[in-house]
């Protein structure tokens, strides 16, 4: 007879992300702790941040979407991404098999995916939560599963949640009109391959136009994501607008976050890419455009147009001209970055 467990926890139990270091971006930090657990070091925080684009591309939306970064973008349906092509992407960069799993599947077949979790926490394997109500990594279960741990956000214990909630409890209604119902279960699988790691930074440093490229008709990314946030703000977006009504993160200091982020600690995957690869020296202009970035938020911050924006600050035609110069200016720098990496590719 085989008795199964009914509690379990995995042996690595820390923070998910370390956001008074520039962790912005969760995702990045999921995939990083199921790397860690996996035994590849080399795999971290800014790996991610870098293989996803994230660290390297400012977004913005016309809608009030309040997505923290591209991958965000990319995770979720209602902004026309793909979760499955996303995923399997993601890590096959890595040389790793990977499937994401709907909550509408995980309904339709609870007791073989919670069985899988199960066999993967087991193994010491955490399993990535994403998406309403939860953000995050699985690390343990109680009772059989009914109950399971996760660790999310700056926590470095596990919380615990009914799986009757995820599935099927009622989710706080968010004060994003985005968010969907429903998210989904991350299973990173076995290794298929071993990749050069020099190979994988090089890959994903010239991905870094394709990314800035992106256009729809509610979001774009890179240069064009600093010309429309400068252009709503200078057309008179706020203008009408109500105190209880602007919603400041999701309006402005969202894309000032990424803004403030992606300045400095891209420096992160480009040190490493150059170390890797030290015939790509053109990374080293790239750098100064990013540092230069840096000074366009220290600006806006003296202008009241960074983190410490007003509602009227943005319905002050002179205060919000001088803030949206500032924000093109900092779309000139990364026009400039999208330029030199055309000019090597």
């Amino acid at each position: 007879m085989i008795t199964r467990q009914s509690n379990n926890i995995i042996p690595v139990i820390h923070r998910l992300v370390t956001d008074e270091y520039g962790e912005n971006y969760w995702f990045n930090g999921c995939a990083k702790y199921v790397m860690e657990c996996l035994g590849e070091p080399d795999y971290d925080y800014w790996f991610f941040a870098g293989l996803t684009g994230d660290v390297f591309t400012q977004h913005y939306t016309c809608t009030k979407y309040a997505g923290d970064a591209l991958s965000s973008y990319r995770m979720e349906e209602n902004m026309g991404g793909n979760p499955v092509k996303f995923v399997g992407d993601i890590f096959a960069k890595c040389g790793y098999a990977a499937t994401y799993v709907s909550n509408q599947d995980l309904q339709k077949n609870t007791e073989m995916y919670l069985n899988t979790l199960i066999a993967y926490i087991d193994k010491g394997v955490p399993v990535i939560a994403w998406g309403t109500p939860l953000v995050g990594v699985f690390v343990g279960y109680e009772d059989y599963g009914k109950v399971l741990l996760y660790i999310t956000g700056n926590s470095n214990q596990p919380e615990r949640v009914s799986l009757n909630k995820i599935l099927h409890g009622e989710v706080e209604k968010s004060q994003y009109e985005y968010r969907s119902v429903f998210g989904g279960w991350i299973f990173v699988g076995e290794k298929k391959e071993s990749r050069p790691l020099a190979q994988i930074y090089r890959e994903a440093i010239l991905e870094i136009p394709t990314h800035m490229s992106v256009k729809t008709d509610s979001y774009c990314f890179g240069p064009e994501a600093f010309s429309a946030w400068a252009g709503d703000i200078e057309n008179g977006k706020f203008d009408g607008m109500k105190p209880d009504e602007f919603d400041t993160w999701a309006y402005y200091t969202n894309y000032i976050c990424v803004l403030a982020t992606n300045s400095g600690c891209c420096n992160h995957f480009i040190n490493k890419a150059l170390a890797l690869n030290p015939d790509m020296a053109y990374l080293n202009e790239i750098r100064s455009c990013y540092n230069k970035t840096a000074a366009v938020w220290s600006d806006l911050e003296t202008l009241g147009g960074g983190f410490n924006i007003t509602l009227e600050a943005l319905q002050d035609k002179e205060k919000r001209a001088k803030i949206a110069d500032k924000i093109r200016e900092a779309g000139d720098f990364i026009d400039e970055v999208a330029c030199i990496l055309q000019n090597h590719i």
